[in-house]
């Protein structure tokens, strides 16, 4: 089972903060959209991933794929990967630095 992690850390330092770019729509979009399916995977909201200016940022495991730049119209994009492992843009498959 794969596992999508959405950073929605609110405070960044003076740097953007994925929490305020719209990580929580997000995370409700793509578990609505698994809902829709009937598909079973884990989100999980979680704390600062990295690069701040890159953000909403997730991360999926096991596969360790990256996604960066991300909006609620990436829901079915990052379900697609949380169902059958298609990777799709905008997308790092490394973390980052």
């Amino acid at each position: 089972m794969r596992h999508l992690f959405v950073c929605t850390n609110t405070i960044a330092s003076g740097k953007p903060a994925c929490g305020r770019r719209g990580a929580g729509e997000l995370m409700a979009a793509v578990q609505q959209e698994l809902l829709r399916r009937g598909a079973i995977a884990r989100v999980t909201a979680c704390g600062c991933l990295g690069p701040c200016f890159d953000g909403p940022n997730a991360v999926v495991y096991p596969d360790g794929t990256w996604y960066g730049g991300l909006a609620v119209d990436d829901a079915g994009a990052l379900a697609d990967h949380l169902v059958d492992g298609t990777v799709h843009e905008p997308k790092r498959t490394e973390p980052p630095g």
